[in-house]
Formats: C-alpha cells, structure tokens, sequence
C-alpha cells in the first residue's frame, strides 16, 4: 500500500514539473499526514503548482483523495485549501502555515497535518 502512494505522488511530480515551466516562486512542495483515530493512514508528498488545484489519488481499504490548492498571502504565510475524501470521512479545510511548519487540522477522528515548502527555498 505504501509503495501505491509514493508511486501516485511520483507521477503527480513527474506531471508537474514536466507540464510547467514554473519557477521557485510559482511551485511549493506540500507533504501531509492522514490520520484517523491517531492511526495514520497516507503520508502523499507532492510538489503543486501556486493557485492550481492538484490531487493524490490511492485506491484500496484506506484509499483517499487529497486534493489540494496552495497559494501565498505574505513571506510568512502560505493559504492551503484542502478537500480530502477517505472511507473514514470527508473534510474540506483551508488552513493558513507558516512556510516549513506543520499545522493540523482535525474533523472527529479524522486528521489532516500539513506542512508546504516554497519550492528552492
């Protein structure tokens, strides 16, 4: 099952950076955890395109999709608009970071950490 999800977050990266010819500025790379019940279930790390929505799909029992959208407000904040779909629920959070720094959000059992890099930084 791991091997599913860095394959998927290979191909979205590999369709990235070959679909764009995106400076630093214009990509980040985002990395999030998936929990439910404090047990995680998907770890996807994708490099996205600002202001694009970008999806990581995984099929099976704690299959999900993660679909993301990242833009920047200042030097110290990054916007991150999230809608993930799993067999232990649904959430759809847009959640403020600072550039580096994990920040977590959490529906019932279900847990969305995140943490986005600007891309060459």
């Amino acid at each position: 099952m791991r091997w599913i999800s860095k394959v998927f977050a290979l191909l979205v990266l590999i369709t990235v950076t070959t679909a764009s010819q995106a400076g630093p500025t214009d990509s980040f790379v985002v990395s999030a955890k998936l929990t439910n019940a404090g047990r995680t279930f998907g770890e996807p790390n994708a490099v996205v395109l600002a202001n694009a929505p970008a999806t990581v799909e995984v099929a099976g029992s704690d299959g999900y999709t993660l679909m993301v959208t990242v833009s920047d407000i200042t030097a110290d904040q990054i916007q991150v608009v999230a809608n993930l779909d799993s067999p232990h629920g649904s959430m759809a959070p847009t959640i403020v970071v600072r550039p580096d720094e994990a920040a977590s959000v959490r529906v019932g059992e279900l847990g969305l950490e995140v943490t986005v890099r600007r891309r060459g930084s």
